[in-house]
């Protein structure tokens, strides 16, 4: 949502606290566009401000999503300008 949005809403690390007390339930969910779509800021958001993002097909977004280190927002980071 924060490409999408060219920043205009953050996205937030997922990150769970663990209870003792309680059992946690959590289910994996998972949404694609179509395999030739483009991913990157929508260009009723850029005007004005330029684009913040890159924008990728979704081939290449995959590629640089599943080689992204799981440290913070680095993901984040390789697709900024």
């Amino acid at each position: 949502m924060q490409i999408l949005s060219n920043g205009r809403y953050k996205s937030i690390e997922h990150r769970v606290v663990v209870n003792t007390e309680r059992e946690r339930l959590s289910i994996a969910t998972f949404h694609s566009p179509q395999s030739h779509a483009m991913i990157g800021p929508l260009q009723e958001l850029v005007r004005g401000s330029g684009a913040r993002y890159k924008t990728v097909n979704h081939e290449d977004f995959m590629k640089l999503f599943f080689s992204s280190k799981l440290d913070g927002k680095s993901f984040l980071d390789r697709m900024r300008y």
